[in-house]
């Protein structure tokens, strides 16, 4: 099937999703044996530039450049003595540099045959991928002849090349983007040898203790003393893998680490525990950004994650810098999916003592207050926010005809608390409560309950006192959009 341009292609693979990731087909077409070798190789640092990215996505000018990088490191490290000392084993590398050689001699290029049994060797070798561009680099011949870098015509020829093999998708706003679908992300992580994003090992180093990782690099023949930060870099510079770090430990010492991670099974073989912690980790991230252009989305896409303070996977997926910023974030996320999502206008509120939103509910010069409460535990409306609460109310310019309040769980005297303050308003306003995750819900799915061409977001769907659950948004949706 010739497929005209990437509209098309795209439309086929989104429309064929369950097909497209298939593992047994992914893995076929990450078989670049038949491709020229510059193909080759070029889509292997696209895709370990893409995977790691938060989202598997990168807008191409910038991804151009992280291959240019990439390759330019690569053959950086190979002209480091000392780093290739400690990176791989003299005798292996000695081996390994002279097959490579020998194949490079025959001709200009490494046919099929050639380059799959590089692939065996390097196996039984246990050296990685990366280990045989940086002896191919110590050869001149990485990236091409002469540690000649590839051209930007080159990177984006592999592009299309990685786009008809239905392992990209590319799209387009005010610039164009590259991303590699979520689905099939796991997939080619593991098929490269990459299993986790760079920020999110370092994560997993971070978690365990400075005697974890002095165990590791004496395994690895690696320098281990220094402080936690310095031994954490060190296992990052030699790019020992993940699998490799793990298996360094015994089968009861993975147990004793997979009992810090929560959701996770304990119990397989040891191959089992190294998998179920590298996926732990992995799950952490690696979600797709909805709006590469609004940087507000990347805080809808973690809002639960910033109601309810899962602070360590903001941090790993790098949502925020600082604890603080997670409320923050909360209150970005919240005006995106009312300014966005529902397509409202926003009021503006000078000073700091006000509510975290403001909305016109009509034109009868009524407006809806909506504050943000993040909580790692139930939300239990506390006194101080009822007196905080109704404070806002009273001071507003006008009749406040709903105040929602946005949290993570709520409490059965939230509940009552917001009867409570319906009542002391003496303005009847409605005090509704609602989850992120439901709120969440609406922002993606409201459109869905209109049977108008244009549908337009009624706020009469949050207009209740009480908790606004998800049967409760639904009914009132079916009827009001």
């Amino acid at each position: 099937m010739k497929l005209n341009d990437e509209d098309e292609m795209r439309e086929v693979i989104l429309k064929n999703i369950e097909e497209f990731q298939n593992k047994d087909r992914v893995t076929r077409n990450l078989n670049f044996l038949e491709e020229y070798r510059d193909i080759a190789l070029l889509n292997e640092m696209i895709l370990m530039s893409l995977l790691e990215n938060e989202g598997y996505v990168l807008e191409e000018s910038i991804l151009l450049q992280n291959v240019e990088q990439l390759e330019d490191q690569i053959v950086k490290d190979s002209l480091e003595d000392e780093f290739i000392k400690n990176t791989i084993s003299e005798d292996y590398c000695r081996i390994y540099s002279s097959v490579l050689s020998a194949a490079w001699k025959k001709d200009e290029a490494l046919n099929a045959h050639e380059t799959n049994m590089l692939t065996v060797l390097r196996q039984e070798l246990e050296l990685t991928k990366r280990d045989h561009y940086i002896i191919e680099s110590r050869l001149g011949r990485f990236p091409q002849k002469g540690n000649k870098p590839h051209s930007h015509r080159q990177i984006e020829k592999a592009l299309r090349n990685l786009q008809s093999r239905g392992l990209i998708l590319r799209f387009k706003s005010d610039a164009a983007y590259y991303i590699i679908p979520s689905e099939l992300a796991r997939i080619i992580r593991y098929e490269l040898g990459g299993e986790l994003r760079k920020a999110t090992y370092e994560s997993l180093l971070n978690d365990l203790t400075k005697n974890h990782l002095k165990h590791i690099l004496s395994q690895c023949y690696l320098n281990s003393s220094g402080v936690k930060e310095i031994l954490v870099s060190r296992i990052l510079k030699h790019n020992i893998l993940p699998s490799k770090a793990l298996d360094t430990f015994s089968n009861d010492e993975l147990k004793e680490i997979l009992k810090e991670l929560e959701g996770v099974r304990i119990t397989g073989t040891k191959n089992e525990r190294i998998s179920n912690i590298i996926d732990y980790y992995e799950n952490l991230s690696g979600k797709n950004i909805s709006d590469p252009e609004d940087e507000r989305s990347l805080y809808f896409d973690y809002f639960e994650d910033l109601a309810a303070r899962n602070l360590k996977r903001l941090r790993v997926n790098k949502v925020i810098d600082k604890d603080l910023e997670a409320e923050k974030y909360f209150e970005e996320a919240t005006r995106y999916i009312f300014e966005v999502k529902l397509g409202l206008e926003l009021v503006h509120m000078p000073g700091s003592k006000h509510a975290d939103g403001k909305i016109k509910f009509n034109d009868k010069n009524e407006t809806i207050l909506w504050d943000n409460k993040s909580v790692e535990k139930e939300y239990n409306f506390p006194d101080e926010h009822f007196d905080q609460f109704l404070k806002y109310i009273r001071a507003n310019d006008n009749r406040v005809t709903l105040f929602l309040i946005i949290t993570s769980w709520i409490s059965p005297d939230a509940i009552s608390k917001a009867q409570k303050l319906k009542a002391f308003s003496e303005t009847d306003t409605d005090v509704a409560l609602v989850s992120a995750e439901d709120l969440k819900y609406v922002a993606e799915y409201w459109k869905d309950y209109s049977t108008k061409k244009e549908p337009e977001f009624n706020l009469q769907v949050l207009n209740y006192t009480g908790e606004l659950t998800r049967s409760i948004l639904k009914d009132r949706m079916s009827w009001s959009l």
